[in-house]
C-alpha cells in the first residue's frame, strides 16, 4: 500500500475525476473513497482516463472505499455496487467506515468479499480505543490491515499507533492538515513554519513528511492540481529527529471531528 495518497471527501464526481487523474499524474497511486462520498464513479472515470492514457495500470494504483454499518445481508450488495462504481473488477482496500450496527456482520460479509478476489484488503476507520480495537479482533479471522482515524499535528494518538502495531496493523490519517476550517492553523503553527524555511518547502510538505516519518499513512484531500503535485513532492528531504520531536510536542490530544 502505497504511504501517501489522494483523498476525496467533499469532492463531486467531475471533481473526484479530475482530481484523481492529475493525482495519478503526479506519482501518486494511492486513492481514497467512500460509499457515503458519492463520488465512486467519479474516482473510478479518472482512474479509467488515467489507463487509457497509458499512465497507470490498473495493478499500479491501490483504490480503498468504505461501506457504512448494517447488516450482513445488505453488504454483500453495497460491495458489489462500490466494485460496479468504481468500475473495476476489484478493490484494493475497503473500511468499516465508522462503528455502527452489526460491524461484525459487515466485517464478516467483507471477509468473504476477500476470500471471492472482490477485495484484496479490509480495515476500519474512526476506531480510536484499544478497546474499540479489541472488540473487532474477537470477531475478525482476516486481523484488519489499516485503521483510518483523524491524526494531524493536534491529536497523534500515538499510544493506538504503537498499540496496533504488535498487529501489524498501520495507521492511516485522514484529515492530516487538521481539515477544513483548520488547515490555515496548521500551516501558520510557528513550529511548522520555522521547519519550512529551514528546509526550503512548504508547510504542507512539512507536516506529510512528518507523517510519513511517524509511520502514519497520509490522505490529504485536494482539488488543485498544483496542490495535488505538491503534497507528493515529499521525498527529497528527511526531518531530522530534533525537528521530529518538536513536531511531536505539539500534540494536544485535540480531535475535531466526533465521529
Amino acid at each position: 500500500m502505497p504511504i501517501i495518497g489522494l483523498g476525496t471527501w467533499t469532492l463531486s464526481d467531475d471533481e473526484a475525476e479530475n482530481s484523481v487523474y492529475h493525482a495519478l499524474q503526479s506519482g501518486m497511486r494511492l486513492i481514497d473513497t467512500a460509499r457515503y462520498y458519492g463520488n465512486e464513479v467519479g474516482v473510478g472515470r479518472g482512474l479509467q482516463k488515467a489507463i487509457d492514457e497509458g499512465v497507470v495500470t490498473r495493478e499500479d494504483v491501490f483504490i480503498t472505499t468504505k461501506i457504512y454499518g448494517g447488516n450482513y445481508e445488505r453488504a454483500g450488495g453495497i460491495i458489489d455496487d462500490a466494485l460496479k462504481d468504481l468500475n473495476v473488477d476489484y478493490i484494493d482496500l475497503m473500511l468499516i467506515h465508522q462503528p455502527g450496527q452489526d460491524d461484525e456482520g459487515v466485517y464478516k460479509a467483507m471477509e468473504e468479499a476477500v476470500n471471492d478476489g472482490k477485495l484484496h484488503s479490509i480495515g476500519i476507520s474512526n476506531y480510536y480505543t484499544k478497546e474499540q480495537v479489541d472488540e473487532v479482533l474477537s470477531f475478525a479471522t482476516i486481523i484488519p490491515a489499516v485503521i483510518q482515524n483523524e491524526n494531524h499535528l493536534y491529536y497523534q494518538n500515538t499510544d493506538l499507533q504503537e498499540y496496533v502495531r504488535q498487529y501489524g496493523i498501520v495507521i492511516e490519517s485522514w484529515y492530516p492538515f487538521g481539515g477544513r476550517g483548520h488547515t490555515s492553523e496548521h500551516f501558520d503553527n510557528e513550529v511548522i513554519r520555522e521547519l519550512a524555511e529551514k528546509y526550503g518547502k512548504s508547510s504542507a510538505q512539512i507536516i506529510l513528511r512528518w507523517q510519513l516519518q511517524a509511520g502514519f499513512i497520509a490522505i490529504p484531500g485536494s482539488s488543485n492540481p498544483d496542490h495535488i503535485a505538491e503534497n507528493y513532492d515529499i521525498f527529497d528531504f528527511e526531518l531530522s529527529e530534533e525537528d521530529m520531536q518538536m513536531i511531536r510536542g505539539l500534540d494536544r490530544h485535540e480531535r475535531y471531528e466526533n465521529w
